[in-house]
């Protein structure tokens, strides 16, 4: 071998050598970041309204855990398209929703899996379209602008626990949202020196969440029948506009009458005052009234008792006119003493 040939052959084999390394490093960092889903993999597609934030390998996940992930997000008539694959033994139903959810508070997504209570559990195949409409992404960032006056005088590590709390609440996490409230509830304590108050606030509103996350049937049950109601009194609105018409004129016309007979009242009420003051100044007089009315009534039965009339028997019977015709004492002399029976 020539002395040229040996002074290139080992600058040679170190660049092999570093390329070789090289390629390996770049294929193991393309791998990590690309987070491939290992394994044979079934594609779907989903809707949203709105798919902000969502990218191509974002990770796709059930009940937390990564089963697929991301493969393109495009326009479709208006609504955002999302392509995504999952692990090829994962089964995807009839009944699976998609959600937009927040990994972190950098911004990145994720897309959700969840199953819809009520809904028939029927496998779809490979390449359908899940039949519910995607739950579009919250805007996070228009809530966490909300909080600016609060992060201001907080420790960087709170905001972060404070806002990476508010993120996984308003995701759906029961954990997270009590967090954040007790967190909240910690800062206002801080700041007011009321923490009795304002954790009694919290507890009820966390009683009130949790009460109302359990009544969603009940709670869009009456929402439904508020807005049958409603429609119902909007279709009728002429009918109820000529009843309320009705009602005013029935009360003018019952105020007119009013007026028309107050006169004759206010006369009726001094004619009753007059009677009853004449009553309570006779009140010896009705008093022997009710002394002597048993009496009275007990003595109706001896008079009354052989039919409907009075039995009356004059035992005395005397006439004077003017104490000088038929003096008194005249009349009864002349007809004597003698009583009948029942006188006696």
């Amino acid at each position: 071998m020539s002395a040229p040939a040996a002074s290139y052959r080992k600058p040679l084999i170190g660049f092999s050598i570093f390329a070789i390394v090289a390629l390996l490093v770049t294929y193991t960092i393309y791998s990590t970041l690309e987070r491939s889903v290992d394994g044979p993999t079934s594609s779907f597609v989903t809707t949203f309204g709105d798919a902000a934030g969502l990218r191509s390998g974002d990770d796709v996940r059930m009940a937390g855990v990564r089963v697929g992930r991301v493969e393109s997000v495009s326009l479709d008539h208006g609504r955002a398209q999302v392509r995504f694959i999952v692990a090829k033994s994962q089964k995807i139903y009839a009944a699976t929703r998609a959600a937009i959810r927040y990994q972190n508070l950098v911004g990145q997504r994720y897309l959700a899996l969840s199953l819809v209570d009520g809904k028939p559990r029927t496998v779809i195949h490979p390449g359908s379209t899940l039949p519910l409409p995607g739950e579009d992404s919250f805007d996070v960032t228009r809530l966490l602008a909300g909080f600016q006056p609060i992060f201001d005088t907080l420790a960087p590590d709170q905001v972060n626990a404070l806002s990476q709390g508010l993120v996984q609440a308003f995701d759906g996490d029961d954990i997270s949202l009590s967090y954040t409230i007790a967190q909240l509830g910690k800062f206002a304590g801080d700041m007011a020196g009321r923490d009795q108050v304002l954790g009694a606030v919290i507890t009820n509103l966390s009683q009130l969440m949790s009460e109302m996350a359990g009544q969603q049937d009940s709670i869009s049950s009456t929402l439904l029948s508020l807005q049958k109601a409603i429609t119902t009194l909007d279709n009728n609105s002429a009918a109820f506009g000529r009843g309320v018409s009705d009602i005013g004129q029935a009360a003018s016309g019952m105020g007119d009458l009013l007026a028309r007979l107050r006169p004759g009242l206010v006369s009726a009420s001094s004619t009753l005052a007059s009677a009853t003051r004449g009553l309570v100044g006779d009140g010896a007089a009705l008093d022997t009234i009710a002394t002597d009315l048993p009496t009275f009534l007990l003595s109706l039965p001896r008079v009354m008792g052989t039919g409907a009339y009075l039995s009356l028997y004059i035992c005395d019977l005397d006439i004077s006119i003017g104490n000088v015709l038929f003096p008194p004492g005249i009349i009864n002399k002349i007809g004597g003493t003698a009583h009948s029976a029942v006188c006696r």
